[in-house]
């Protein structure tokens, strides 16, 4: 009797351990590059530090996009990248400034928030029905950040409140991100993106400048690598998965980062930071579910 083959994986199942790898790796290298903009935004200017990052990215990514000439900058929608610059450079501006302010687990666990600004951008500028379990979420989303911040028990730190800034503005890029994705290749999206950020960061970068040392030439190098090859898998991750898919991956950052802020900074964040952002995971995972049901409920 001939031995039945056993059929290998599924092509959807197959498609989804992928971009949640994909996702994981990226969440890990993008706190090696935080590590990298931390240790420069303690000693250089935040936003010349944001333009030496994008500017070493942008050489690091060039060699791949140019390889086969001038065409491989072609683009489909110049103007949605120019669209999720507005965003991207934006946030990453005070990203940069918050990060050397606060311990990289405070700034992971704001950042968890993004889910909670985008339902709140949805209801309020594109009329999107919002029902009430989904503004509870949104609630106790904020009540996580409450409990990170304690107003009136203890003075806050200017950084949480810059990255509170930030998060809603990076939200937008990952969104705009996720349609770009699906027109141009990963690294078509990853080089206009670092294309955009050297331009629209080079008049502070230049203003601020600062020549650096030969330790923070490497920590740019550094910044360049760890950013340029983390949005490659981050992009390749969204060509695989929806971003609500992705999402609870993302909340493994608060353990790179408490990992970093122990090995790196001797400093760790006090444990309201993780009462807190585990209110935020609850709640982000909650409105990512709803997301994802509706969406299903949508296509039939």
């Amino acid at each position: 009797m001939n031995a039945v083959a056993e059929p290998g994986p599924r092509p959807l199942a197959r498609r989804a351990a992928q971009g949640f790898l994909f996702a994981l790796i990226a969440g890990v290298i993008f706190q090696c590059l935080n590590v990298s903009v931390k240790a420069l935004a303690q000693e250089l200017p935040p936003l010349l530090v944001a333009w030496g990052r994008w500017l070493t990215g942008l050489v690091l990514i060039a060699p791949f996009v140019l390889r086969d000439g001038l065409g491989g900058l072609r683009t489909r929608d110049l103007k949605l990248h120019g669209l999720r610059a507005i965003f991207h450079t934006s946030g990453y501006a005070l990203w940069y400034s918050a990060v050397a302010l606060i311990p990289l687990a405070t700034t992971a666990a704001l950042s968890f928030t993004g889910p909670i600004f985008v339902t709140l951008g949805a209801a309020l500028f594109l009329g999107e029905t919002v029902r009430w379990p989904r503004w509870l979420a949104v609630g106790a989303g904020f009540v996580g950040v409450l409990v990170i911040l304690r107003p009136g028990l203890a003075a806050i730190e200017p950084g949480a409140l810059i990255m509170l800034l930030a998060v809603p503005l990076i939200a937008g890029s990952n969104l705009v991100a996720k349609v770009v994705a699906g027109r141009d290749s990963p690294a078509q999206v990853v080089f206009w993106q670092s294309a955009f950020g050297v331009l629209c960061f080079a008049p502070f970068g230049l203003w601020f400048w600062q020549t650096p040392t030969a330790t923070q030439a490497l920590l740019f190098l550094a910044a360049g690598l760890t950013g340029t090859v983390a949005y490659f898998f981050m992009i390749w991750a969204f060509r695989l998965l929806d971003i609500s898919a992705i999402q609870p991956l993302t909340f493994l950052g608060i353990l790179w980062a408490t990992l970093f802020d122990w090995l790196v900074f001797d400093s760790l964040a006090d444990g309201w930071t993780f009462v807190g952002a585990a209110i935020i995971v609850a709640a982000t995972t909650f409105i990512a579910r709803r997301e994802s049901a509706a969406r299903a409920q949508r296509s039939g």
